[in-house]
């Protein structure tokens, strides 16, 4: 019966409630880490040669075909041009806002 009261209290004795300074240690190691970091710690250079990963991505060859061309206003494939300055844009309401504030043709 004695030993089973002592167990007990040394159980209780070890759910203390946290401190202020524990906490602020807690959440000191729960700091944000840089991208290099997390890099690091994923080890990835460990991974087999076949699996892609963050380190070993590439960018393909440049295509033949014609490149794509976005709106100037809202970033959609643009299908049109502005005759006063060149810039893209996809409709006509986009148009309406790149006369308003975009075209540069008169400004300087």
């Amino acid at each position: 019966m004695f030993t089973a009261a002592y167990i007990q209290k040394k159980l209780s004795k070890n759910t203390k409630r946290k401190t202020r300074q524990a906490k602020a240690l807690e959440n000191a190691k729960k700091a944000p880490r840089t991208f290099m970091e997390l890099l690091q710690e994923a080890n990835l250079e460990a991974l087999p040669p076949h699996v892609p990963s963050y380190l070993r991505a590439a960018v393909g060859p440049p295509s033949s075909s014609s490149r794509r061309h976005f709106c100037t206003v809202c970033g959609f494939t643009a299908n049109y041009t502005c005759m006063r300055c060149g810039m893209r844009f996809c409709s006509y309401r986009c148009q309406v806002i790149h006369n308003d504030t975009r075209c540069l043709k008169f400004v300087a």
